[in-house]
């Protein structure tokens, strides 16, 4: 199991199997946007993703080891990796506007090289966001921090802000290893490149897996994350026939009995991700996206549309062999409820 430094690499190492990518699109530098399929020919098909968060790199990996491993009957689609430009490190995006890779070894040194190749259109004492050439760069995140429609953030609506990983000691992401994506809607707000899953307005790669899901019709949605902790929990979402709202809470049972039975911490009691979930059993949190008051990301338009939707969580601070496992493990629990509902 194995960290991919860039998405090149991910595409190489998978040139060696038998199972081939289909291109769905390609990215604003041409990558390639990638899906597998294995599995079986059964139907409704299970659909997996990684990668809309470039930092959580884990993920990414298993991901590519369920192209292979995953037991079922049923179809299985994967799209490893979304955000593929992220992926390749902060040096690179930049790179599209300037040229070349700097070299960044800190964070004075990619303030200085914004500042100097740049227009300046925002600072404070912790950030700085300027934009070069199509693309806008900050120092950190910029997500949850301004109103819709602030002025100095007119000339980069409609197009990407990359800022930098930069937590010391993630296993499979280190400081500038990585660049994070953030899009300003149409309407100013900045954003997470995983929502827009429900707008007519959204980038190519939302587009891509809008299109994917549309064409095989998943039963089963499953979006491999990492968060900042150390622990393991995922979010479930309300079903509207009951029906599936049976077959989502099995899951989750299945899910949750089978990661704790393999000795993995679970988040402390008293954690809530956010004040649109609501708790469930220990280590299950029930997403609200209508209260978040923001697009629907990927699960959150599965479970809308298709049905079963899932995101699961590892945390980043612990081993990168250990959160690939737990992410393996969860999926593979999640499809073995998924399998006993279409026996």
């Amino acid at each position: 199991m194995q960290i991919f430094d860039r998405y090149t690499n991910l595409l190489d190492w998978t040139k060696c199997k038998e199972n081939h990518p289909r291109v769905l699109g390609r990215t604003l530098d041409g990558s390639p946007i990638a899906c597998w399929q294995s599995g079986g020919d059964k139907k409704p098909a299970i659909f997996i993703s990684a990668g809309s968060h470039s930092t959580e790199q884990a993920g990414v990996t298993a991901a590519v080891e369920l192209i292979d491993q995953l037991e079922t009957d049923h179809q299985i689609y994967v799209i490893p990796c979304r955000d593929p430009m992220g992926m390749n490190g902060f040096p690179y995006v930049l790179s599209l506007s300037l040229g070349e890779e700097p070299e960044l070894g800190s964070v004075e040194d990619s303030e200085e090289i914004l500042k100097d190749s740049g227009e300046v259109l925002y600072q404070d004492e912790e950030t700085l966001l300027v934009i070069i050439g199509e693309y806008g760069y900050s120092t950190s995140g910029l997500y949850g921090r301004f109103f819709p429609g602030e002025a100095f953030l007119e000339p980069l609506v409609g197009r990407r802000i990359f800022f930098p990983s930069s937590a010391e000691g993630i296993e499979g992401t280190a400081p500038f290893q990585r660049a994070y994506t953030l899009v300003v809607s149409p309407t100013g707000e900045i954003l997470h490149i995983n929502r827009f899953h429900d707008t007519p307005w959204a980038p190519v790669e939302v587009r891509c897996t809008r299109r994917l899901m549309a064409e095989i019709q998943p039963g089963l949605t499953l979006d491999l994350h990492e968060y900042g902790g150390d622990a393991f929990w995922f979010s479930a979402r309300h079903q509207q026939g009951d029906d599936d709202q049976v077959w989502e809470q099995k899951i989750a049972d299945g899910i949750i009995q089978t990661v704790v039975e393999s000795n993995t911490k679970l988040v402390e009691e008293d954690y809530l991700p956010g004040s649109f979930f609501t708790k469930g059993q220990p280590g299950v949190f029930w997403l609200n996206p209508q209260q978040r008051g923001e697009g629907l990301n990927l699960a959150d338009f599965a479970a809308n549309q298709y049905g079963l939707s899932f995101t699961i969580e590892t945390g980043m601070q612990s081993g990168f062999q250990h959160r690939v496992r737990t992410s393996m493990l969860a999926a593979q629990t999640a499809v073995n409820v998924f399998e006993r509902r279409y026996a």
